[in-house]
């Protein structure tokens, strides 16, 4: 893409946040499909620029992917501060895959990719909810648009955890995911959460790592199972269930499926 392209893209954006915002002023749209709309055109900025082209029409389109993030108005709530729900889709069904560490003691948890927390309050809502149970965060915190990082959501995240009334039962660990990891105790996790970085490569390290730290019988989650986001070969592509399927083939007999979908969970024998 060229920085004249980048330019007219950007237009036609500007036009269509107009139109968004209007409905929503009107009310004839929710916060929430105000918001899941002007995320489509975040994702399709991020095509044109894994897609190459000029540096200067990449840091544009990275600058607008940076605000339409930010500028996008919170869900109502009346606890926490979220721009997107992803969680309630998955709510139920996680509900069974975890209903037997639900208000249990001594549970461990592990999360890698947290953004706004929506997912760790789920946690410390619904599973962990006894007072020696504890959940482990990691994110680098920073998600890079070409030249710019998206920084914005850790704010959020600390609110959120804060709001959840249980955040001091809560560790914070900023950094790789492919480097913290090799920093925790192996098998000692009752279930892990993987929802970081989407790329092969990433979520087929980010797999066997979770796998490492997780205990005999505890439960691996992989969100994103079924996500194709771009069509290209190799380990930079975005498709999660190529990395999970390859994981699941190399762990044979040691893991059971309990649950194929959006989602990928494992039982580790």
């Amino acid at each position: 893409v060229t920085a004249e392209g980048a330019a007219s893209v950007l237009r036609h954006i500007a036009a269509r946040c107009e139109e968004l915002r209007g409905e929503l002023d009107r009310q004839s749209i929710s916060t929430e499909d105000h918001n899941d709309q002007r995320f489509v055109m975040v994702m399709a900025m991020r095509r044109l620029i894994d897609g190459g082209g000029e540096e200067r029409a990449s840091r544009m389109l990275a600058r607008e992917m940076h605000d339409l993030f930010i500028d996008s108005p919170p869900l109502p709530h009346p606890k926490y501060r979220f721009t997107f729900d992803w969680v309630a889709p998955h709510a139920s069904a996680w509900e069974n895959d975890l209903a037997h560490l639900k208000g249990k003691p001594n549970v461990r948890g592990l999360e890698i990719g947290c953004f706004e927390g929506q997912s760790a309050c789920w946690w410390l809502d619904n599973i962990l909810t006894d007072p020696t149970s504890r959940l482990t965060c990691v994110d680098p915190f920073a998600i890079p648009m070409d030249s710019t990082l998206l920084r914005y959501f850790e704010r959020y995240f600390d609110h959120n955890v804060a709001a959840s009334g249980a955040g001091e039962r809560v560790t914070k660990l900023v950094g790789s995911s492919q480097v913290i990891l090799r920093t925790l105790p192996a098998a000692h996790f009752d279930f892990v959460y993987v929802d970081g970085s989407h790329r092969v490569g990433d979520v087929l390290q980010d797999a066997v790592l979770a796998w490492t730290v997780l205990r005999s019988g505890g439960t691996a989650m992989f969100d994103d199972y079924d996500l194709v986001d771009d069509v290209a070969e190799g380990l930079f592509a975005r498709a999660p269930g190529r990395a999970l399927d390859a994981f699941v083939g190399i762990l044979g007999g040691s893991a059971t499926i309990m649950r194929r979908d959006w989602q990928l969970i494992l039982r580790k024998s």
